[in-house]
């Protein structure tokens, strides 16, 4: 009996535990997702997975988490030593949310996205070399999830970037964008994306529909994104090809 009754105190502790995980966990999504209000929240959020993961490093949820944090972290730092050193604890991060979960898609899309910041930041030569691996995790993104809007654009902006002999596609990018954008139309990257398409194309009464698109959207998903990020790029590429 008393066994059972320790045995059953144990259970009882983890449980809890795990509860207050996940809240801790939920509170760290919702300060780097209000990061546009107040910049000491994505520090904030760092801390507090951080903290999950010290406790307990077998947390697939708060790992991967923490691998996207990594990732904002390193897009907002100015300097490239400080910027490969949070894409390289992020990807580190997402590895081992891999390693405990090999179907988690979160899991391998953040650990793709600091992989392919590790190539973007350090240049071309070395974004070359990751890109099988950048083309290998998304493919797992989307088998394991065909609706997963972020590995959608990641491959469609992967077709963007490559040239033709190493499989660019721009009609390929705007197929997987189109998709992305069916499944949530008001994630504003996507637009913004699709307009560098466009742009590429040098279709340019496109492209501005895609840029005054993503600039209507008054609930975006991402706000935050929209706000820091897509909002202003859309700007700056409608004033870029306002002529053309």
């Amino acid at each position: 009996m008393v066994k059972r009754s320790i045995a059953f105190v144990l259970l009882l502790v983890a449980v809890t535990w795990a509860q207050n995980a996940d809240s801790l966990i939920d509170h760290a999504i919702e300060l780097y997702e209000t990061r546009h209000l107040d910049d000491a929240n994505l520090s904030e959020s760092a801390s507090i997975l951080e903290s999950i993961v010290e406790d307990n490093p077998k947390n697939v949820r708060a790992l991967y988490e923490l691998s996207k944090v990594c990732f904002l972290l390193g897009d907002e730092a100015e300097e490239k030593d400080a910027k490969l050193k949070l894409f390289y604890r992020g990807r580190d991060f997402g590895e081992s949310a891999i390693d405990l979960d090999e179907e988690s898609p979160d899991a391998h899309f953040w650990y793709m996205v600091n992989v392919g910041r590790v190539g973007q930041t350090k240049g071309v030569l070395n974004s070359l070399v990751l890109v099988p691996t950048v083309r290998k995790e998304i493919e797992t993104v989307l088998e394991i999830d065909p609706e997963h809007t972020g590995a959608l654009d990641a491959q469609a902006m992967l077709y963007y970037e490559l040239p033709g002999l190493l499989g660019g596609n721009l009609n390929k990018s705007v197929e997987s964008l189109n998709k992305a954008i069916g499944l949530d139309s008001n994630y504003t990257l996507l637009y913004v994306d699709m307009a560098k398409v466009y742009i590429k194309k040098k279709d340019y009464e496109q492209a501005r529909w895609f840029l005054g698109r993503a600039l209507e959207i008054e609930t975006p998903t991402y706000e935050a994104d929209h706000v820091l990020d897509d909002k202003p790029e859309a700007v700056e590429l409608l004033e870029e090809i306002k002529d053309k």
